[in-house]
């Protein structure tokens, strides 16, 4: 029996070609949506739907940013996010960051 080749699991590279970000996928229908786990926690955040990955990523980026500090993994961190007392955030509020940075124009 041939294994089909092994898909490629969490480790995605940032910039990846295929739209491959992390705390990113495809909806079948063609939009790019995002979400991110809360720390010790099995809940997620649902950030939202966006037309491209690269929009899903940077409210990832905005996401992550509040959840576990300056020293997170971004998909663009040439690029952090400019969040004001980011750890004090609900998850709604985290939501809303996450919307305004992803259409945000990059530097």
């Amino acid at each position: 029996m041939v294994r089909p080749p092994a898909r490629r699991g969490k480790g995605f590279a940032a910039g990846d070609s295929n739209g491959c970000y992390k705390g990113v996928r495809m909806r079948k229908w063609g939009k790019w949506v995002a979400e991110v786990r809360q720390p010790n926690s099995r809940e997620r955040i649902w950030l939202g739907s966006y037309g491209t990955a690269e929009e899903a990523a940077r409210a990832y980026d905005a996401a992550v940013f509040c959840l576990r500090g300056p020293g997170a993994a971004l998909n663009f961190p040439n690029d952090p996010p400019d969040i004001p007392s980011a750890s004090e955030l609900s998850p709604y509020e985290i939501q809303v960051a996450a919307s305004q940075h992803a259409h945000r124009v990059p530097a």
